[in-house]
């Protein structure tokens, strides 16, 4: 991103909130814990630290004149704050032992804040994107220091104040200022004013800022005690005759900036809009701690006036407010001369959010800000604890002020309302941000034409599980009006993790249902989900089976519940009846009625028998039909190839999906094909073998011509086809070799000299045929190579019935040329294994990697391979939607311990981070017919009418 030289107005434009992530204790984790909280009035204050940090016992006195002890170590605490996932951020464990722990959780905080912004952090990389980070706590450096013999090089970054900003911008690649904060309990607000100012000048067009802060080291309480800053009572009771100090809490927060014009014209969901900050400082004062009204006040009118917020806009001000005797009037007096007393509608409601988390130091401006975002979110102030009786020192009425003790509403009719957050450092930093409530939203969603795809992704196999569950958590707490918003959101903006699943749902409910079911299933999952490393470039690839996957009932249920479906099959049909004598669509429609179609009397061989699909003559133009049918219900889907190949008669579909041939000639092609074929019945066998095909070739050279390789899938898997006694020979041979080899359940001799006799009448029905050229690419598995424009001719064809099917060279090709997914196009999936096993074998500079192999086809309808086969403007997602907050946790925290040292522990096992993300860039092998009906059991055969219509390949 190139940096702007601003307008005037841009040097004064508002800034959005976009993202938000936070801390806060009570195992706060978002803005909805938050606001949960402080509706509920709950007092968050523990009497003393978790368990494994200092010892009360030995560091505490209630005697505040004791020497070398603390008087109280009441707090706010987080709980685990050792449990970090450092592969998420590319980080070895040994450096994330040494890295102090408010490093870590700002990290966490900017990965989830980016993902509630639905901002992919991949797409900043390389950018002008600016981070501020408040953090003034050096306590896990001097615990590390405290052992030398300790100290590595990483303890070094690790306990560096400016490397908590640097580390951000080192990992997400970003190239804007970076900068730590430390102006003591202001920091955090003032990298918030430092961002806005960025933001405006101009520098960057995106900004981090935040603030984090751990309370590790007992000696602070220890200092804080000897100044008497604590409260003794372990109560903020901010505005209160009983104030006595402050309360010490760990916490923390992050938001993700932009201008407001640029946030509206990215699409961006607003939390909330600042229309206006400010910082200064005290300057020379009676004591260096001693907060000046003089400079407080200068500053509120500064920033008002540069918002343009009259007081009498100003809904609600959150206090610095930390319950000090002298700093409460100090920042009352200042507030009341700035704004209350030039207010005509009433008294100025004012309140503190310390009362109910305690003071999180240099980290407090950010739950002050998420608090003053809440009260313009929910139209509604909460209360403050602990702020009876009043403070007599501060005169509330002379100042016009209110302080707010139980939960109220805004005031009614106040057009354009704002908040005020203040913020103050005991060396006299102050600073102020001016909050208005986000513009407006489109009043409701765009209605869907069908089910949208929803995709859940994640770094690990286990983390995608969590973030499932999580997701569904999340969806059983939305409603049905956001859930179009939920699915363009992530399909859109979100940043997709190397694994993920897919589901296929028309509401939430549907869609929890489903992610909850793969989350508590790991085989389902493990056969739902797809792995890649690398981003999608190159599409997806149709892979079009051959013979061996159709069954006895294939289709039925999509004939009879999915109208396009229906409508290609039965298209396909008035081409292909004709020719063949029989219908085709009935043959699906009927199902595994054990009969053959009517009037298919002395079609073929194999006519009459009690499994149509089992004879060539019907199960060919039978696999054609059902193929063309899911492609259709997949396009209709917005599931579009970028190329395709098929495995012997699956060129046929796949020649018709690229354009190569037009559906009278695919018809015609699929006839003569399957006819000719099927005259051969009884004069061959194949099987499939676990050898190379030099190997292979040495294998079958003693019998003289009587065996032939038919196929060469993989590296390591081919196909023989011959002569069934040779055959038999064979595979005993082999066996004595420890050699993979299995018969397979067909009756003819593919791809060998048993196809010999059908030249003739192939080439001569065939006459005169003349491709196209393809409108996408097509990779010929009789060359290996493209295809060009007349290759698909009469010859071609029979060197597809005779020559070995080049599978790997073709899938090779394709993967070359960038293909990011194969998803295989099949009643039942067959080609997942050579498909995984080139994927295997692959170099690292291919855009795709394998997944696990799943343990069937029954659940591979949700995975989601990683390509843009879903363009904008589909029947599922016909218009652009608005950002959704709905989201799981950025990072899997694995639970560590801290040594005497203060370095983390890494448990063993633990698994990368994972974040809910929708991909409808590709989610090709969940069809609308699958997942609207539900998972099916991961036990059930793929053969018992599920319509088991997509696998998707290992890409």
């Amino acid at each position: 991103m190139e940096p702007f030289a601003p307008s005037p107005a841009a040097r004064h434009e508002p800034v959005a909130v976009v993202g938000t992530a936070c801390r806060l204790p009570g195992g706060i984790t978002g803005l909805a814990g938050l606001w949960a909280a402080l509706a509920e009035e709950r007092d968050l204050i523990a009497a003393a630290p978790p368990a494994g940090r200092a010892d009360p016992g030995r560091f505490v006195d209630p005697d505040p004149k004791r020497r070398g002890k603390a008087y109280t170590m009441a707090g706010g605490y987080l709980g685990d704050v050792s449990g970090f996932d450092p592969e998420y951020f590319g980080i070895s464990p040994r450096e994330a032992a040494h890295m102090d722990p408010q490093q870590r959780m700002l990290l966490e905080m900017t990965a989830e804040a980016l993902d509630d912004a639905a901002v992919d952090a991949a797409g900043l990389a390389g950018s002008d994107t600016a981070v501020f980070a408040g953090i003034s706590d050096m306590s896990y450096g001097g615990l590390q220091m405290a052992r030398p013999e300790e100290i590595t090089a990483y303890a070094m970054s690790g306990s560096a104040l400016s490397i908590a900003a640097n580390r951000l911008s080192y990992v997400f690649d970003l190239r804007g200022p970076s900068i730590a904060v430390d102006t003591a309990c202001s920091s955090s607000l003032v990298a918030v004013h430092q961002a806005c100012e960025t933001l405006r000048s101009g520098r960057s067009r995106v900004a981090l800022a935040g603030g984090a802060n751990l309370l590790l080291s007992p000696y602070h309480f220890i200092g804080f005690s000897r100044a008497r800053m604590l409260s003794p009572r372990g109560r903020c009771a901010t505005f209160s005759a009983n104030a006595d100090g402050y309360v010490r809490a760990e916490g923390g927060g992050m938001v993700v900036l932009k201008r407001l014009s640029d946030a509206l014209a990215d699409g961006d969901r607003v939390h909330a809009v600042i229309e206006a900050s400010g910082a200064n400082c005290d300057g020379s004062t009676s004591g260096l701690t001693v907060p000046s009204t003089e400079m407080q006040r200068r500053l509120l009118h500064e920033v008002y006036e540069e918002a343009g917020a009259a007081p009498d806009r100003l809904l609600y001000f959150e206090a610095h407010g930390t319950g000090t005797p002298v700093g409460d009037p100090l920042e009352c007096r200042a507030v009341g001369e700035a704004l209350g007393l030039r207010r005509t509608s009433g008294p100025l409601p004012i309140g503190s959010v310390k009362t109910n988390l305690g003071h999180a130091e240099p980290a407090s401006g950010m739950a002050g800000l998420f608090k003053g975002i809440l009260v313009l979110r929910h139209g509604r102030i909460p209360a403050s604890l602990h702020g009876e009786p009043r403070n007599p020192q501060i005169d509330f009425d002379a100042l016009n002020l209110c302080p707010v003790g139980s939960m109220r509403p805004v005031a009614a009719g106040v057009d354009g309302g704002v908040v005020g957050v203040n913020s103050f450092g005991f060396g006299g930093a102050n600073a102020h941000v001016v909050l208005g409530a986000a513009p407006r939203r489109r009043s409701a969603p765009p209605v869907p034409e069908g089910p949208l795809p929803l995709v859940v992704s994640a770094r690990t196999r286990k983390a995608l599980s969590e973030a499932a569950r999580a997701v569904a958590e999340r969806l059983e707490r939305g409603g049905d009006a956001e859930f179009y918003d939920v699915c363009w959101t992530a399909s859109r903006r979100r940043t997709r993790h190397p694994h993920r699943t897919a589901v296929l749902a028309s509401g939430p409910a549907e869609a929890a249902a489903q992610l909850t079911a793969l989350a508590a299933d790991e085989v389902a999952l493990a056969a739902a989900s797809v792995h890649t490393e690398r981003p999608a470039a190159g599409g997806a690839v149709f892979v079009f089976c051959g013979n061996g996957t159709q069954w006895a009932g294939m289709g039925a249920a999509l004939m009879a519940q999915e109208p396009v479906f229906r409508a290609a099959v039965e298209e396909a049909d008035r081409h292909l009846e004709p020719l063949l004598g029989w219908s085709v669509a009935a043959l699906l429609a009927e199902g595994a009625r054990g009969e053959s179609p009517e009037g298919a009397e002395g079609a073929a061989p194999g006519a009459g028998c009690a499994d149509p699909m089992t004879g060539t003559a019907f199960a060919q133009p039978a696999l054609f039909a059902f193929q063309m049918g899911l492609v259709a219900l997949l396009a209709e889907c917005g599931a579009v190839p970028a190329a395709v190949l098929g495995h012997s008669v699956g060129e046929v579909a796949a020649a018709y999906a690229c354009g190569a041939l037009d559906l009278p000639d695919a018809a015609r092609v699929i006839a003569e094909r399957s006819r000719a074929q099927a005259a051969t019945a009884g004069t061959g066998r194949m099987a499939a073998v676990g050898l190379s095909e030099q190997e292979a070739a040495e294998a079958v050279a003693p019998y003289d011509g009587r065996l032939e390789i038919a196929a060469v899938n993989s590296a390591r898997d081919v196909t023989v086809s011959g002569e069934p006694e040779a055959l038999r020979v064979l595979g005993r041979e082999l066996a004595e070799r420890e050699v993979p080899f299995r018969e397979l359940p067909v009756d003819h001799g593919f791809h060998s000299a048993a196809m010999d006799p059908v030249e003739e009448p192939l080439r001569a029905g065939l006459a005169g045929l003349v491709s196209r050229e393809p409108r996408l690419p097509m990779y010929s598995t009789v060359t290996g190579g493209p295809v060009t424009a007349g290759q698909l001719d009469a010859a071609y064809w029979w060197h597809n019935a005779r020559r070995p099917v080049r599978f790997a060279d073709a899938v090779g090709r394709a993967a070359g040329a960038g293909a990011a997914a194969m998803v295989e196009i099949a009643p039942h999936p067959a080609l997942a294994g050579a498909l995984h096993r080139i994927a295997s074998d692959a170099p690292a500079r291919s855009p795709w990697s394998p997944p696990r192999p799943g343990t069937g086809a029954t659940a591979r309808p949700y995975a989601a391979p990683p390509c843009d086969c879903w363009p904008r403007g589909t029947r599922a997602a016909p218009t652009a939607g608005s950002r959704s907050p709905a989201r799981s946790r950025a990072c899997r925290r694995t639970r560590g311990s801290a040594s005497r040292t203060g370095t983390a522990r890494r448990s063993t096992g633990s698994a990368p981070a994972a974040t809910a993300s929708w991909c409808t860039r590709c989610w090709a092998s969940a069809p609308r017919s699958w997942s609207r009906r539900g998972t099916p059991p991961s036990s059930a055969p793929a053969r018992r009418g599920w319509p088991t219509t997509v696998s998707r390949g290992p890409w």
